[in-house]
């Protein structure tokens, strides 16, 4: 099992917050990480709230061999999509109100895929 650098994703959380001040919107408990193992070709779902006013940003930073999408879904229907390449991809989404947002890993690849999800 390949080792994942946390390093990328604290690298991403500091430059979310701009001039290093203490974010005062987004996940509701504050900014979260946690590592998850996705089987292959197979969804893992994980509901989340977040606070109005910023937008909710969601991260997934994989070893680089798998192919993992990621959705952001707010209450009302609306999706956004992970841009980036293979298993690294951000998500942005509007938080127009506080809710429960759904987040969708989804491997479409062959092989199981183990990646990092951070939220800010």
């Amino acid at each position: 099992m390949r080792r994942l650098t946390v390093s990328v994703v604290l690298a991403l959380a500091i430059v979310m917050i701009p001039g290093n001040r203490k974010a005062e919107a987004g996940r509701i408990g504050g900014p979260a990480s946690q590592i998850v193992a996705i089987p292959a070709n197979q969804s893992l779902y994980y509901d989340v709230s977040f606070t109005a006013g910023s937008p909710a940003i969601v991260s997934v930073v994989g070893g680089g061999l798998t192919n993992v999408e990621l959705y952001v879904y707010d209450g009302d229907g609306n999706v956004t999509r992970g841009a980036g390449i293979a298993d690294r991809k951000t998500a942005v989404i509007a938080v127009y109100r506080a809710g429960s947002f759904r987040i969708e890993l989804r491997n479409m690849s062959l092989l199981p895929s183990t990646v990092i999800v951070s939220t800010n």
